[in-house]
């Protein structure tokens, strides 16, 4: 059995950013509270509360009383981002905030505010109550327009200018066709394609990947958005393509003693995890 990592495996630069924060920050002091989970991924969370870190939900943090008690302490804001108004709330109760908010999200954001006080309806292809668009939604007032499908489309005003982005771990080809349907309705419609260049590029090379091995094992958190689609994307290239979160969803009967198996991952998943999957089946492959 011939064993290969996925080069371009990892996650992404804004999840590694937010890790490192949390854990130089954690390095320092015995705790640190986080606004969520910062990668969706609860083997990585486990790790990172046994260092010390504390998460608390959005909606706790809204609450003025909860507020109350973060005043002094430090609050990491993960990837996502956060509303506005969310941000005075917290800055007026003296907390502390950490901000890895991604760099092209905080850009969305000021784009979704410009746009809003031109008087444009923003209009989001992106999922309703995802915390990048719950943050996104706060530049505009809470008054923007939240598009999964097509069937979305008529909720938009047609008398109305339409500024339309993506969240940015939206399918771009997703983004594309509702791009095309809305500029029937809205000649004069200003749109940008806001998905993440890094995603887009890794479905291309996760396809190559997947097709260029036998069998692929496919690493990530069950609650991860950007691991299912990533997966589905080695099973186009690749049927023989598994999803485990660890080593316990692993089924020796998936493999051959002939298989070149490929580990990867999706962009909530860390290196060590794709690791430690390799020294298994290192091991495996020794018994015989």
């Amino acid at each position: 059995m011939r064993i290969v990592i996925d080069p371009q495996a990892g996650p992404c630069p804004g999840v590694r950013r937010a890790l490192k924060m949390a854990e130089e920050n954690l390095s320092k002091q015995s705790e640190l509270v986080a606004l969520g989970p910062v990668i969706h991924n609860q083997r990585e969370m486990n790790r990172l509360v046994e260092e010390g870190l504390q998460t608390i939900s959005q909606e706790s943090a809204e609450d003025a009383e909860d507020i109350g008690h973060l005043a002094n302490r430090k609050l990491l804001i993960r990837t996502h981002g956060i509303t506005k108004q969310l941000r005075k709330k917290l800055d007026a109760a003296n907390v502390q905030l950490i901000d890895a908010t991604c760099s092209i999200v905080r850009r969305l954001q000021q784009l979704v505010q410009k746009h809003h006080e031109q008087g444009h309806q923003i209009v989001i292809v992106g999922k309703a109550g995802h915390p990048e668009v719950t943050g996104l939604l706060g530049y505009c007032d809470n008054r923007g327009i939240v598009i999964e499908s097509e069937s979305d489309l008529d909720r938009i005003d047609r008398s109305r200018k339409v500024f339309l982005l993506a969240q940015t771990t939206v399918d771009q080809a997703k983004f594309l066709h509702i791009r095309e349907k809305l500029f029937s309705r809205h000649p004069d419609m200003i749109a940008m394609n806001t998905t993440c260049a890094q995603i887009n590029r890794r479905h291309e090379q996760m396809s190559r990947f997947a097709a260029s091995v036998d069998v692929v094992l496919f690493v990530g958190g069950k609650n991860s958005s950007n691991t299912a689609v990533l997966h589905n994307v080695c099973r186009q290239a690749n049927p023989r393509s598994y999803r485990i979160e660890s080593l316990a969803d692993l089924d020796s009967t998936w493999l051959q003693a002939s298989d070149t198996v490929g580990i990867t991952g999706g962009a909530s998943t860390p290196l060590w995890q794709l690791q430690q999957v390799e020294d298994y089946l290192e091991k495996l492959a020794q018994l015989g």
